[in-house]
């Protein structure tokens, strides 16, 4: 045998050796179908071997993660909703929408002027009627109250016959304690026959009660009784302490200067500033004996 092709017979063997201990040799890059078994015999398909082998192997398990039990997921979160007055200012609340709860990022409010009747202004809420001083440029004029005027036929408080003889006539007490003439008017309205009474005190611009009720009558304007009277008797009530023409005198508020009280007189009057009244009285008519009679007046 030649010695070289000796040398690779026995390299050869010991590489197939070699690729036998591994489970299936390559020899040169091309795999080795042939194997061996334990017993040293030849496994003839060793590739279908290797492919049970691999079927029967266990397949690993892919791993799952399973998060933390305690780990808060957005749908375990409760959404609150924004409700004014809640103490916070959420997310679409604003100083217009909700100052409750904005107040700490809203500018301070104007300040508000209190209405008040005389600070020159005509706000809201005031009218002519509430508040004519501050609303007078849109008020209707007032209506022209009368005032009082010498000649205008009216002997008005304030006047008399010393000043405006033409309304309250002329001052002549003779003629007004002169007897009537048989021809002439009787009655609380005529201008003769009287006689002059004593001035009396009234409170001015309450109504004062006057006359003499005597006891005759019924009613708060005769009893109590107050003043005497007899007879069929007439009064006259003057404004001031003077005597006064029928045109100068009070008119009654209520009651009557002749008969209220029987045949008795008994009236309310204003009392005049002057805070003072004269009473004169009289016969019913003077010339008729059973229309006589005597009244001493009082004022309450």
């Amino acid at each position: 045998m030649n010695p070289l092709r000796l040398v690779t017979t026995f390299t050869l063997l010991a590489l197939t050796a070699c690729d036998a201990r591994s489970g299936g040799g390559t020899f040169g890059g091309f795999v080795d179908d042939a194997a061996t078994d334990d017993a040293g015999g030849m496994i003839l398909d060793a590739g279908a071997s290797d492919d049970a082998a691999a079927s029967d192997a266990p397949v690993a398990a892919k791993d799952v993660v399973t998060p933390p039990s305690d780990i808060v997921t957005a749908a375990d979160i409760p959404t609150v909703t924004p409700r004014c007055g809640d103490g916070t200012c959420d997310e679409g609340e604003s100083c217009e929408s909700c100052r409750a709860d904005c107040a700490f990022m809203c500018p301070p409010p104007p300040d508000v002027p209190t209405v008040r009747c005389g600070d020159g202004t005509c706000s809201e809420g005031e009218s002519c009627e509430s508040c004519r001083a501050d609303c007078a440029f849109m008020c209707p004029p007032p209506p022209d109250v009368p005032t009082a005027r010498c000649g205008d036929g009216t002997c008005s408080e304030g006047e008399t016959c010393s000043s405006c003889a033409s309304d309250c006539g002329a001052c002549s007490t003779g003629a007004l304690t002169d007897p009537c003439p048989s021809t002439s008017s009787q009655g609380p309205s005529r201008d003769c026959g009287w006689r002059l009474g004593t001035p009396l005190s009234c409170s001015p611009g309450r109504a004062t009660m006057v006359g003499c009720s005597g006891s005759s009558g019924t009613g708060s304007l005769c009893q109590p009784a107050y003043g005497s009277c007899t007879g069929d008797p007439v009064m006259r009530v003057c404004p001031g302490t003077t005597p006064c023409t029928a045109a100068m005198a009070l008119t009654p508020l209520s009651g009557s200067f002749d008969d209220q009280c029987g045949t008795c007189p008994s009236a309310y009057v204003t009392c005049p500033s002057s805070g003072m009244i004269n009473v004169l009285t009289g016969d019913y008519n003077s010339n008729q004996p059973t229309q006589r009679g005597t009244c001493t007046a009082a004022a309450r």
